[in-house]
């Protein structure tokens, strides 16, 4: 075999390099472990257990980060899930330690060449992350809208199942949040967010699994597991301590004249003893240094990763930057505020961030104006859900504008209206505290005083 520190040639069956000193005995451990876990992740992912094949193949690819197999399937794990992102970083990082004869690469190809499929990709992520934002903002019917529009450009997107599923859950809509709960299942029977979707909808019904094994194959394989691992060392020391206590007895039962020579064989094993005791330390401490080694190496990998996902996450805030400048040209002005309120500021390039504080100092005004507009509508017609929906999105893009005050007012006067006195007398405070001096906060000043 070849050394994997020095590169030299050296015999199959040595425990250390004898040029480097390299562990070969530890490095064939690690080895080991990593099939094991990949041949566990490749089982799970055949039984689409995907959730648990990742955590495997994960921990596969920490022990060995060369274990290619492992990071090619793990890839294909993301991929299967929906999240093309995960799967191109795994195989990128493959091709990086394999470039040649590596299926990686053809994945990697395949993909880029599909330029469209990419394109609806980046789509379904800019749509889900909307949701999101729509779902911590409690309008759950527009997350909805935007998770199955996600669905439809990304079908095996698993986690944008499980988010429209919890959303339709919260509308109490359960028959129409089961069929995306089993999808999910069917994608991934391991997933813990639909697992437990499933059974607040169906508590006394089992989970439908596939068993590709036989139980006594199943239990053959745990008794397998449960045996303690070998260790030659351990075997020689114990074998060692064994002849000692052994010649202790044959001392009191052999003749007198055989005594010297006994206790001469005791001492000579004792020495033996001590120094496989040291040679033991050493290998121990040897094996604690080559496992720092990996761990540092496991960390460089992890940071090369990070900034690759970092690279990705900036070249699509340019992408989504682009995107609102053409929805702003077209006049789709709420189309284009969404988009931009998505973005992520820390992520953008310098070369960007000009164009972004322009179009947010255009769109954010425009649109602000355009929901206070809607806003006041809504209130003249007494449609306060409506309303209270357009005035907080006003105040979420501008705050600054000479409508603001009057927002705030409005809001407090259609909480007044629905008898929710502290939540008028909120709104009407700050409209006092914000904007001094303004009509709305004078007006807001004369309902508080009213209230009281």
């Amino acid at each position: 075999m070849i050394c994997p520190a020095c590169h030299i040639e050296i015999q199959e069956n040595l425990s250390q390099c004898p040029r480097c000193q390299f562990n070969i005995f530890l490095y064939r451990k690690l080895k080991a472990i990593s099939l094991r876990l990949y041949n566990k992740g490749l089982e799970q992912a055949n039984n689409r257990e995907l959730t648990n094949a990742i955590g495997s193949l994960s921990k596969a690819v920490e022990f060995d980060k060369t274990n290619i197999n492992a990071r090619n399937l793990l890839g294909l794990v993301y991929y299967e899930i929906g999240e093309f992102g995960q799967a191109l970083a795994e195989w990128v990082i493959s091709t990086h330690f394999q470039k040649e004869d590596n299926i990686a690469l053809d994945y990697i190809k395949r993909i880029q060449r599909s330029g469209r499929k990419l394109e609806q990709y980046n789509d379904s992520i800019r749509m889900f992350n909307q949701a999101i934002e729509y779902a911590g903002q409690r309008s759950e019917d527009l997350a909805i809208i935007q998770l199955k529009k996600a669905l439809q450009l990304n079908p095996n997107f698993v986690e944008a199942c499980c988010l429209v599923a919890l959303c339709l859950l919260k509308e109490n809509e359960k028959e129409k949040a089961l069929p995306y709960i089993e999808k999910a299942l069917e994608i991934d029977m391991s997933n813990s967010k639909a697992i437990r979707y499933y059974r607040e909808l169906r508590p006394n019904s089992f989970i439908p699994r596939r068993e590709d094994k036989s139980t006594a194959t199943i239990r053959a394989h745990r008794r397998r597991k449960s045996k303690a691992p070998f260790s030659p060392m351990g075997h020689i020391i114990g074998f060692v301590v064994g002849a000692i206590c052994t010649a202790a007895l044959l001392l009191i039962l052999v003749i007198p004249d055989r005594v010297n020579v006994l206790t001469k064989q005791i001492e000579d094993l004792d020495i033996k003893n001590q120094n496989l005791e040291i040679e033991y330390s050493r290998l121990k401490q040897e094996s604690q240094e080559t496992i720092s080694d990996l761990e540092e190496e496991n960390r460089k990998v992890l940071d090369m990763n990070g900034q690759l996902q970092q690279r990705q996450i900036a070249l699509e805030e340019v992408q989504k930057i682009n995107q609102v400048q053409i929805l702003y040209n077209n006049k789709k002005i709420e189309d284009a505020a969404v988009l931009l309120y998505s973005l992520d500021a820390f992520n953008i390039p310098e070369e960007n961030r000009a164009t972004y504080d322009e179009l947010s100092n255009k769109v954010f005004i425009d649109a602000a104006s355009a929901h206070y507009n809607n806003g006041q509508s809504a209130y003249s017609r007494k449609d306060y859900d409506k309303a209270i929906v357009e005035l907080e999105k006003s105040l979420l893009y501008a705050r600054e504008q000479y409508y603001s005050d009057n927002a705030l007012y409005y809001l407090g006067r259609i909480y007044e209206e629905q008898d929710n006195i502290e939540k008028a007398k909120e709104f009407y405070s700050q409209a006092i505290d914000q904007y001094p001096g303004t009509d709305g906060a004078a007006n807001s000043k004369w309902r508080l005083g009213k209230l009281k």
